[in-house]
């Protein structure tokens, strides 16, 4: 897969990536806001990277050859329904509040909904992920509310999710946002 925007290309994790996605993934203020585990080294980045290049459901944003972040999108776990997905996304701290993830966001998203059969599409985010909030709602996501005690974090925090989504008819009656290529 390769969506090209304006200063962007989305696609495939390479091996070529592992440097930059080590530095991304080790942060442990990004990880803390993505609910991850920050990675320990090198070798936990390199376990994780050779695995998701295996699958269709997780990319690379990258800028001027260098990755900056990454998209991801899996079933919805909260919901039953075979249409029901979950959009994830995390962005290098060096790059962020310049437009970068909503840029991504507005040709990713398009891309989800015209090859996959998606009926709803949702965002978590916890409660103090601020810019991770402002870049869904920008997008048109609406906001659904919080689930206390969503998810407990390798630190043993517990720690509250906003939920938002965004329907097939909501997407498709937002197009003016949307990018296609």
């Amino acid at each position: 897969m390769r969506i090209k925007t304006p200063r962007l290309v989305i696609r495939n994790f390479c091996m070529d990536d592992l440097d930059r996605y080590d530095k991304i993934k080790s942060n442990p203020r990004l990880a803390y806001l993505a609910g991850i585990k920050p990675h320990n080294n090198k070798n936990d980045s390199l376990y994780r990277l050779k695995n998701i290049m295996f699958y269709n459901d997780y990319f690379a944003i990258v800028k001027d050859e260098t990755l900056i972040g990454d998209l991801n999108f899996y079933k919805d776990p909260l919901r039953v329904a075979n249409d029901a997905f979950q959009l994830g996304f995390m962005l290098d701290e060096e790059y962020h509040n310049q437009g970068y993830m909503r840029e991504a966001l507005s040709f990713f998203i398009p891309y989800l909904f015209k090859h996959n059969k998606i009926d709803i599409l949702s965002c978590v985010t916890i409660i103090n992920n601020y810019a991770a909030q402002k870049t869904i709602e920008a997008l048109g996501f609406k906001y659904d509310g919080i689930i206390r005690h969503y998810k407990r974090l390798y630190n043993d925090d517990m720690v509250d999710c906003m939920i938002y989504t965004m329907t097939k008819d909501e997407f498709e009656r937002n197009d003016k946002i949307w990018h296609t290529n």
